[in-house]
């Protein structure tokens, strides 16, 4: 914990958010939690009733500008962890409102800082690897932080604007922030969007069930939990500059991720699609890690952990198991 801080976590009730909100409740340190959503089951995977009354909830819209100003002058933020937005199919089913969410609300983030006099000192934001363009356009398949960006779903789009938003605060009104590109994230949480497949077959494989990944290919996979304390040690950069990093991880195929499950779990067999995943397989992320020194853990680690953390929560009726 650093003294007088008090950080703000939007999209709290995501799978990152939830994980940012764990964090920061484990080192101790305020933290207020601002989502729309009343639904607090992901929250609830990662912290217990206890740890729970240490969190400020603040229910609030991150369409609403007023709102979110609101909380950051009266809970006096220091720091802003931004995850609230939609993913992938949400924005596809309703553009409009995907635009509202995804850019309106991070317009919204950097405008709070803006107006903050000072009080707010550090930004972090969610962008994503979905600004990259089909894998085919780079060597290798290797994206880094200033590979051309190309994206090719309005999520993507949402994200690359977002990327440019910030810079212009930043050179404007001198609103630093940290965007950060995630890859594919797995851990407990994880179940919604594009590529939430690899957890739910974790989460099959410890129900006893085989469960299925619908891509192939070779992906960079990050645990929720590595991505959220990279996103609080970014806000923590309070940057006066509009950074934006890739954030890189292990890379695998997906029949090692899947052999990885299956290990976990005597008899059973992960199946998976062919069809590669769209997007780049290698993520460089060496940018990040010049300025934030953090080690994430190993996918054998990881995926060990969070198939015994879903026999956990089934075992102790938290959480129901796969099919069920």
């Amino acid at each position: 914990m650093i003294e007088n801080e008090s950080i703000l976590v939007t999209g709290s009730a995501g799978c990152i958010g939830a994980w940012a909100v764990r964090e920061l409740v484990h080192e101790g340190t305020p933290v207020v939690a601002f989502d729309i959503a009343e639904d607090s089951h992901r929250l609830r995977l990662v912290l217990d009733d206890d740890e729970l009354t240490r969190v400020a909830f603040r229910k609030g819209d991150i369409r609403d500008a007023s709102a979110v100003q609101k909380v950051v002058r009266e809970e006096g933020i220091t720091h802003i962890v931004h995850l609230a937005g939609l993913q992938v199919p949400f924005c596809a089913a309703d553009p409009v409102n995907g635009s509202l969410v995804n850019v309106t609300g991070t317009l919204n983030v950097l405008e709070a800082k803006r107006r903050s006099d000072g009080q707010v000192r550090g930004l972090t934001y969610a962008s994503s690897i979905g600004v990259f363009g089909e894998a085919h356009m780079y060597d290798r398949g290797v994206a880094y932080d200033d590979s051309p960006t190309a994206p090719v779903t309005l999520y993507g789009v949402y994200k690359q604007a977002n990327e440019w938003t910030a810079r212009i605060y930043a050179t404007d009104w001198g609103v630093g922030s940290v965007g950060l590109r995630p890859s594919v994230i797995y851990g407990l949480g994880r179940d919604q969007g594009l590529t939430s497949d690899a957890t739910n077959a974790m989460l099959a494989a410890a129900s006893g069930v085989s469960g299925h990944i619908a891509h192939g290919g070779t992906v960079t996979y990050q645990h929720a939990q590595d991505m959220a304390a990279i996103f609080v040690a970014a806000a923590r950069l309070e940057s006066e500059t509009a950074l934006v990093h890739n954030v890189g991880g292990p890379v695998a195929h997906i029949s090692d991720i899947a052999a990885m499950i299956d290990a976990t779990s005597p008899g059973i067999q992960t199946t998976y699609d062919t069809t590669p995943f769209p997007l780049p397989s290698t993520i460089d992320g060496t940018g990040l890690d010049q300025v934030i020194d953090y080690q994430q853990r190993s996918l054998e680690d990881g995926i060990g952990e969070t198939v015994e953390d879903f026999r956990r929560l089934q075992a102790a009726g938290r959480i129901e198991a796969h099919g069920t």
